[in-house]
């Protein structure tokens, strides 16, 4: 593990290019799968990054709107676990 820039484990997110799990750049209302298969729309309000050790990177944390809660404050979800694209089936969210 390593420790961030700075010791900064937290920072706030400030537009910077990220992708999704499959390689698309992530931006606000953008349709994805959760790593729990639910479709929904990414909400960049309050977003910020966390680093992470092991990968020695930040890693960005932001809510999905899901399309069955519509109502909710959004999951909490990372780059790395969303994709447009279903693992299984390839449909897009």
């Amino acid at each position: 593990m390593g420790n961030p820039p700075n010791n900064e484990y937290r920072k706030d997110y400030a537009g910077e290019r990220v992708l999704t799990a499959d390689g698309v750049e992530i931006t606000e209302g953008l349709r994805v799968w959760t790593n729990n298969l639910e479709a929904g729309v990414i909400s960049l309000e309050n977003a910020d990054f966390e680093w992470h050790g092991p990968e020695r990177r930040y890693v960005l944390w932001f809510r999905v709107i899901r399309d069955d809660m519509p109502n909710d404050r959004g999951q909490l979800q990372s780059d790395d676990r969303v994709a447009t694209r279903h693992p299984f089936s390839r449909k897009t969210a």
